[in-house]
């Protein structure tokens, strides 16, 4: 019984050592972000998202960026959730660029248009697909704008996942928006240096939206 223990553990041992290994070179050999406005008809995009603590409660958090549009089909095309997974190998913490991993950034290229961050994904993966679950945080709206050629700032979002279960009048401390401009350039940069961030333009007027007609 002691010598198929060890066995077993030297087993989990070499996979969680090779697992880790895979991760690291997948990090590494990464293909880094390129951006070109004179050869696209897209615009850039980038923010951050934030979390209280180090303890991650989710599997995965999944940021919709609606499309608006009138025709459902149009704006599910250009939509996109931009997904943020913690570390969960030994335990469940979060690993962000920025904050000793608090804080998530993101950059994704898009179609010129009108869009808004509406909804937040909660991913739970208790290791059986039947006790897999999504949750959603939703009644806020972060509007703005993508332009053809131009890179922009959307801002950072502060998600306090702890007060999650509370009811929808607590979304006003459940989900702020702040603009981190120049901690959040200067973070990208060193993530994705290949694009040409110094283009990069502010958008003060960028506000988060409470619905106030939930209960």
């Amino acid at each position: 019984m002691k010598i198929t223990a060890k066995i077993k553990s030297r087993s989990r041992i070499l996979f969680l050592s090779v697992f880790v290994l895979c991760l690291t070179v997948s990090k590494l050999t990464a293909q880094k972000m390129t951006f070109n406005p004179k050869k696209t008809d897209n615009g850039l995009i980038f923010g951050s998202m934030t979390f209280p603590e180090e303890k991650a409660r989710f599997n995965g958090y999944f940021l919709l960026i609606s499309y608006k549009s009138t025709d459902p089909k149009i704006s599910r095309k250009y939509s996109k959730e931009v997904r943020f997974i913690p570390a969960q190998i030994t335990r469940m913490r979060h690993k962000g660029d920025l904050d000793n991993g608090l804080t998530y950034l993101f950059a994704v290229e898009k179609p010129e248009g009108e869009y808004e961050i509406t909804n937040i994904r909660l991913f739970t993966n208790s290791g059986l697909a039947f006790l897999q679950k999504n949750d959603n945080v939703n009644g806020f709206s972060i509007p703005f704008k993508v332009n053809k050629g131009e890179i922009s700032y959307i801002g950072n979002i502060r998600f306090n996942e702890n007060a999650f279960k509370q009811s929808a009048k607590e979304i006003k401390t459940m989900v702020v928006y702040n603009n981190n401009f120049e901690k959040d350039l200067d973070g990208i940069k060193k993530a994705e240096p290949f694009v040409y961030w110094d283009a990069a333009k502010k958008d003060d007027s960028i506000q988060i939206i409470y619905n106030e007609s939930l209960p």
